[in-house]
C-alpha cells in the first residue's frame, strides 16, 4: 500500500484539489466583486493565501518519501504516514467544497438592487 507510486498519486490529488479550489475561489471573488457582496473568510482565505497551501503537499510528500527509504522505521508507522496523506486530501476537499460552494447560496438568495418587493 505505501509505495512511492501511491505516495505520488496522493500528492498529485492533493495539489489538484487545492488548484481547483483556488481557481473556484477566484470565480467566487469575481462574482462577489461584481455583485457587491462581501465574502466570508473561507473563500477569501483560499483566494488570497491558497498558493501557500501548496507547500503542505510538498512537505508531506518529502516526509513520506524520506520515511519510506528508512529501513529502521516500522511498517505500521509508514502506513500511518500514508494514511495521514489521505486524511489530508479529504480535509483539503472538505475545506475547498465549503469555501467554494457556500458563497453560491449568497449569490442565489440575494435580491437584485432596486427590487425591494413592495
Amino acid at each position: 500500500m505505501f509505495t512511492v507510486r501511491n505516495t505520488v498519486r496522493v500528492a498529485i490529488m492533493q495539489v489538484g484539489v487545492l488548484v481547483a479550489g483556488i481557481l473556484a475561489s477566484g470565480l467566487c471573488h469575481r462574482l462577489a466583486a461584481v455583485n457587491g457582496i462581501s465574502l466570508s473568510w473561507p473563500p477569501v482565505l483560499l483566494y488570497n493565501y491558497g498558493i501557500l497551501g501548496l507547500a503542505i503537499p510538498l512537505i508531506w510528500t518529502a516526509l513520506a518519501l524520506i520515511l519510506h527509504r528508512r529501513s529502521e522505521i516500522s511498517d505500521e508507522l509508514k502506513a500511518l504516514v500514508f494514511l495521514s496523506g489521505i486524511l489530508l486530501l479529504v480535509a483539503f476537499a472538505a475545506f475547498v467544497l465549503y469555501a467554494d460552494v457556500s458563497p453560491w447560496f449568497h449569490f442565489m438568495w440575494r435580491q437584485p438592487v432596486g427590487d425591494e418587493g413592495g
